[in-house]
């Protein structure tokens, strides 16, 4: 979960960067408030990044609390709710993975 976890948050500060012209541009929303809530997020995903890094428990409930930030942010700021609900959803296939693999380095730990 570690690595898994800190990619999808690194990717997702991205898109969110990315999302700036296109609220600007496309949606005509306000320039200070999308740039303000964009950094901020920005900011919470590069921030969320060292809370992936220490226990899986830990991991779930920060990548969880960033994707339902974003989601609420993207109310406020409309593209944003795209990639909040897409990295949920990868979020939550992430969980399930890593459960998997963690299983299975316990099951080749007990040969």
């Amino acid at each position: 979960m570690k690595v898994m976890g800190s990619a999808i948050l690194f990717f997702e500060a991205i898109v969110i960067g990315l999302s700036i012209p296109i609220s600007i541009v496309v949606y005509g929303v306000d320039k200070s408030t999308t740039l303000w809530v964009t950094f901020l997020l920005m900011v919470l995903c590069i921030v969320a990044i060292g809370g992936v890094r220490h226990d899986r428990r830990g991991a779930i409930t920060t990548g969880i609390v960033v994707q339902l930030i974003i989601i609420g942010a993207g109310f406020a700021v409309r593209p944003m709710l795209f990639p909040g609900v897409l990295f949920l959803l990868i979020w939550a296939l992430a969980i399930a993975l890593s459960k998997k693999v963690d299983e299975a380095k316990a099951a080749r730990e007990t040969l």
